[in-house]
């Protein structure tokens, strides 16, 4: 490949403080080649990017990880042929450069593409690491990636739109490429937990009281008080538990956890589905066991005192739960 020459008649900085020419190992970042104008007079060439992740100087074998470009001059016709170069991102090449200033380069040649350099692909992996990995759904907001966990993070609208939910997607992946070969099952099982939210907050509610409000009950003999004498009905146990969390898992499946609002003295309460045959699994408390609280006589706070409603009217929500707890009276 033929050298570029760079026109000194032209007024850009590409031109201005050119030192001499010298040979770097450069490994180019995430945005690839991009273009800008010029500014000078001639409006047909533009100014071809690229910034590299770091570099080594041929003449010293020092590796450089400050924030440095390399820059070429294309014409409208070029940007449309890989901007001569073809410089792409995340490869490393052997290139001819001229020192413009601490920050840029001025390319001249490509000497050798895609070469294998242990220490600037190390490089490549430690700017990995401390990258963070965010994709956008449209319906469903932005989820940033946890390398350590191999999880996607969110936190999304639920029934109140003034309490978000945190949402996990949990992937096993910690990589973008791998990462987005995977993602998609995970916002198909997520959208449909989303645009039914009101059906399935209802359903895992009920699913959760009919399961366990007989052990929120066994637990209440250990009040002091009078409020160990007063049942809890199933309408009250859907009435208090909020969800706070919606775990994705691969094949459809999912963990929605709730906050007890105290029913199990701070214990959240785990419902497990799966929404390919909308099936809900199991539900519990998570690491509670009823005969570490049958030693001991619990209190409520003062504000739980408040927000307790002693009265045995239930409220007019649900008529088919509370039907059937009419039917257990």
């Amino acid at each position: 490949m033929q050298e570029q020459e760079f026109p000194v008649s032209q007024n850009s900085n590409l031109i201005d403080k050119v030192e001499k020419e010298k040979e770097i190992i450069a490994l180019i970042n995430s945005k690839g080649t991009f273009t800008s104008q010029m500014t000078s007079e001639n409006k047909s060439l533009l100014v071809a990017n690229a910034e590299l992740i770091a570099y080594i100087d041929c003449a010293t074998n020092e590796l450089h990880k400050t924030k440095t470009k390399i820059e070429w001059l294309v014409t409208a016709e070029d940007s449309k042929k890989n901007f001569i170069y073809n410089i792409e991102k995340y490869h490393i090449y052997h290139l001819k450069v001229k020192e413009a200033d601490s920050s840029n380069f001025l390319l001249i040649d490509v000497l050798e593409r895609d070469l294998e350099n242990e220490l600037l692909k190390e490089t490549l992996k430690e700017c990995e690491q401390k990258a963070a990995i965010v994709i956008e759904e449209p319906d469903l907001g932005k989820f940033t990636l946890d390398k350590n966990l191999n999880e996607f993070f969110s936190k999304i609208e639920w029934l109140n739109s003034k309490k978000l939910i945190e949402v996990s997607l949990n992937i096993g992946e910690n990589t973008r490429v791998k990462a987005l070969e995977k993602i998609g099952a995970y916002f198909n099982t997520l959208e449909k937990l989303v645009i039914n939210k009101k059906e399935w907050d209802k359903k895992l509610k009920v699913y959760a009281a009919e399961n366990l409000v007989d052990l929120a009950n066994e637990l209440r003999k250990n009040l002091k008080g009078m409020f160990k004498f007063i049942k809890i009905w199933k309408w009250r146990f859907i009435g208090k538990i909020e969800l706070i969390n919606l775990d994705i898992n691969p094949n459809g499946e999912f963990i929605a956890t709730f906050d007890d609002k105290k029913l199990f003295v701070g214990h959240k309460i785990v419902v497990n589905g799966n929404i390919n045959g909308e099936l809900l699994n199991s539900a519990i408390v998570e690491n509670f066991n009823i005969e570490d609280y049958k030693k001991v006589e619990l209190s409520l706070s003062v504000n739980d005192e408040k927000n307790e409603d002693v009265s045995n009217e239930a409220p007019t929500i649900d008529s088919d739960i509370n039907d059937k707890d009419n039917t257990e009276k």
